[in-house]
């Protein structure tokens, strides 16, 4: 009996999970944000200053966050998207390609959505030592971060011979969480912010791994997506 024959339900708590996520919690969130509900505006507003002091005070922290936001640049993320699916398309993995491809692009199609519709503007300080352009909500980086460590985690379990599961999974949900972090420190988001990234990233990641691998199903080759990737 194989993983997959063991875990008949996998498929569809994915794709529930993440769709879940997205609906239950990102929208809410994001009509709360829009509708400048006191108690979340508050809290937000507390965190930040009370990070932002820290922050100010200590030069490590803020050196560590310029240095490790970087891990979630945008222009970092879509450049390495574009190389890694060229790459598996030219080693013939194109349902990998697509996968890869569609779970960055649309996480940040679902973020400049959410940008549009919320139109949050940034935390505002006056000794502020970084700077971001466009809207507040949700954090285009911790979004971005999401999405592509976790795909990217799903694809090399494709690909690599002997891949360490764990790893790649702990590195797929640590990375994101600090790019997320690094955000707040640096003033440019709220925590409410960086929280609707990282649920958009990951949730829309989750469902397109759902799919694809009810794609593979269909083919009579069903896989695990966590052990065995979607190839």
């Amino acid at each position: 009996m194989t993983a997959v024959d063991e875990k008949p339900g996998l498929r569809p708590a994915l794709l529930a999970g993440g769709l879940a996520v997205l609906v239950v919690l990102v929208l809410p969130l994001g009509a709360l944000v829009r509708g400048k509900w006191s108690p979340l505006i508050s809290l937000d507003d507390r965190i930040e200053r009370a990070v932002h002091r820290d922050a100010v005070a200590s030069g490590l922290l803020r050196g560590l966050g310029k240095v490790l936001t970087q891990l979630g640049a945008p222009v970092l993320i879509e450049l390495v998207t574009l190389l890694l699916v060229v790459l598996l398309v030219l080693r013939h993995r194109r349902r990998s390609a697509f996968y890869l491809g569609c779970c960055v692009a649309g996480a940040y199609v679902l973020s400049t959505t959410g940008k549009l519709l919320v139109d949050r503007s940034r935390p505002v300080f006056d000794d502020a030592f970084a700077h971001a352009r466009g809207a507040s909500f949700p954090s285009g980086h911790a979004t971005g971060a999401a999405s592509f460590y976790l795909a990217l985690a799903v694809v090399l379990l494709s690909v690599l011979r002997r891949p360490p599961r764990t790893a790649l999974l702990l590195v797929a949900f640590v990375v994101p969480v600090v790019v997320a972090a690094t955000r707040v420190v640096l003033g440019v988001h709220y925590l409410s912010d960086v929280t609707a990234g990282l649920l958009i990233g990951w949730g829309w990641t989750a469902a397109c791994t759902a799919l694809f691998t009810a794609w593979k199903a269909q083919e009579g080759r069903p896989v695990e997506p966590l052990e065995e990737g979607i190839e």
